[in-house]
């Protein structure tokens, strides 16, 4: 019994490290944590988009796109230069927040506001790159 508590125990912390979200990358999207007012009034502020990507710890299919769509190269040159980026935890306040303004079904939750703040695209589920430079050139219209 002890021995397996032991390893449950080394199992968790294994996975909370190698799951911790990559808000930023060298090359891909670079997200701010912050909070959602203070993320729609940068946006007001830079007169830009704003992109919030709700996530979960837990969350296979977003530990999927952290990996594997939000570090690409195109996305962040385009991202990082036009639109504001926030990631919100679902499970944190801020995100409890998120979800009484605009509920969450899924996660992830990919979330596109004007910089006046009125929704403009909310995409649930996995989401592609080409998806993502789609919803860009959208917004940069």
């Amino acid at each position: 019994m002890l021995f397996a508590v032991i390893g449950l125990c080394v199992t968790l912390a294994a996975c909370s490290n190698k799951f911790k979200p990559r808000l930023t990358s060298q090359q891909g999207i670079n997200f701010k944590v912050t909070s959602l007012a203070q993320a729609l009034q940068l946006a007001k502020t830079q007169n830009k988009p704003l992109f919030v990507f709700a996530h979960a710890s837990w969350c296979p299919t977003c530990k999927k796109m952290e990996q594997e769509v939000l570090v690409k190269k195109d996305l962040g040159q385009i991202y990082n230069n036009q639109l504001v980026n926030v990631a919100i935890d679902v499970d944190s306040p801020e995100g409890k927040k998120l979800n009484e303004l605009h509920p969450i079904r899924a996660t992830p939750t990919l979330f596109f506001f004007n910089a006046d703040g009125s929704v403009v695209k909310k995409l649930e589920g996995f989401t592609t790159d080409q998806e993502l430079l789609s919803v860009a050139h959208e917004l940069g219209r």
